[in-house]
């Protein structure tokens, strides 16, 4: 069944609402790993294959890099505590989702969006301006954000 793009605009306030609550607040790169997590889910049909699936994240380990992980976590299931998310160090962001029956799916930020994006954080940096830009990475086109390999 082709999800609509109305469902798929509802299940991201869903997870961002449920990332937010579990991450103590909403801020662009939590957004960023809950759109990954939802790209991987969506490339390799793993909805009905949550169990097996496998999430490597490699990611800058410093804030606010970093809470690329747990948005990756609220959206996936897979934590580093049920040992289906591992964590790897990169200069950039990117996640590899995989299924035991070795399908793969790499989802890595542009690195124009990653740099305007770190520009803009520089300049906001209040709690209200983190939201702001969260809503803007959450609205964005997703092949603007994104880069989708399969493999």
């Amino acid at each position: 069944m082709v999800m609509l793009e109305q469902d798929r605009t509802r299940e991201l306030e869903v997870i961002l609402r449920k990332a937010e609550e579990f991450h103590g607040h909403l801020g662009p790169f939590l957004v960023l790993g809950v759109r990954m997590g939802l790209i991987g889910f969506r490339e390799l049909g793993a909805k009905d294959n949550a169990e097996k699936l496998r999430v490597t994240v490699m990611s800058k380990h410093s804030v606010p890099f970093s809470c690329v992980i747990d948005g990756i976590q609220v959206a996936t299931k897979c934590t580093v505590g049920n040992k289906k998310l591992r964590v790897r160090r990169s200069s950039g962001i990117a996640a590899k989702f995989e299924l035991q029956n070795k399908q793969c799916v790499s989802v890595a930020v542009n690195p124009v969006a990653f740099n305007k994006l770190k520009n803009d954080l520089s300049e906001k940096v209040s709690r209200e301006g983190l939201r702001e830009l969260a809503q803007l990475v959450a609205s964005m086109p997703e092949e603007e954000l994104f880069t989708v390999r399969r493999g």
